[in-house]
């Protein structure tokens, strides 16, 4: 298998620190970002899944990449308020690491008492692993944190330790470079249940620019029926009819900036057809 990048899932898989460092200069998909992590660098400590959360306006952690099995228990955690102590949001708030066997999450953590039953199912998958939490900074200033969970409890001496910093490091400097899109989580929009995923935001703005399917394809990677799928979603999270709308809709939910001058004057409608 052949991921973005031109990376072999087998180059990837047990791939050492600096070949994922290399392919995040591809700027690949984000979940395949966190699949490479878990497969390269982390697999040496049994990962076993691992999420990446932004920040909305310092109120909230949203999830923007998430590899892993049983990603239906993901979905509660997409979106986690500040205001809740959980390991994720500790290790933002706190900017430290927080490591413990996931056994004890709900000890040290009362607020994931309601949600017991998932904790103590991923404690008997684990094996009662680990649970490790990062904080992610760029240029002085949290911006997001990644955790993951491992199949066992493992030694946290200094090499390790710096091994996670520089995991945080390379993450930090891939989500806050432009080309990777995971920073264009909408900051300020009040309609956050109808947020897009990053690769949909990505093509509602090739869209803009008056880019066909064929076009936004080739510049993003997928293949066109993969586009054409994800604007049938995008329209009917939009409740739009047409692509036109879609657009101005993002605009208004400030997904996405207002069109300049020159896209104005792009017409939108037909332009599906490549």
């Amino acid at each position: 298998m052949t991921l973005e990048g031109g990376r072999s899932d087998a180059t990837i898989r047990g791939g050492t620190f600096s070949a994922v460092m290399q392919y995040l200069t591809s700027f690949p998909n984000p979940d395949l970002v966190t699949r490479a992590i878990c497969h390269g660098p982390l697999a040496q400590f049994g990962c076993q899944r691992i999420s990446i959360w932004t920040h909305v306006d310092y109120q909230e952690l949203v999830s923007v990449a998430n590899y892993g099995p049983d990603e239906g228990n993901v979905e509660e955690y997409r979106r986690i308020p500040l205001n809740v102590l959980v390991p994720v949001t500790h290790a933002f708030i706190g900017s430290t690491k927080v490591i413990l066997p996931v056994g004890e999450v709900v000890t040290q953590y009362p607020g994931l008492q309601l949600d017991q039953s998932v904790w103590h199912l991923m404690e008997q998958q684990s094996n009662n692993g680990d649970l490790v939490a990062v904080p992610m900074i760029s240029n002085g200033a949290p911006i997001g944190a990644f955790a993951f969970l491992c199949d066992r409890q493992n030694e946290w001496n200094l090499r390790n330790i710096n091994l996670l910093d520089g995991l945080s490091a390379a993450i930090s400097l891939w989500m806050s470079h432009p080309l990777s899109g995971v920073l264009e989580v909408p900051q300020n929009s009040h309609y956050a249940q109808l947020a897009l995923t990053l690769r949909q935001i990505k093509i509602v703005k090739l869209v803009q620019l008056g880019k066909s399917n064929a076009s936004i394809a080739a510049n993003l990677g997928f293949s066109e029926s993969t586009i054409k799928q994800e604007l049938q979603r995008i329209m009917k999270r939009l409740k739009s009819r047409t692509r036109e709308q879609a657009v101005e809709r993002c605009v208004e939910m400030k997904l996405i900036p207002p069109p300049t001058e020159k896209q104005a004057s792009i017409p939108l409608t037909g332009v599906h057809q490549s």
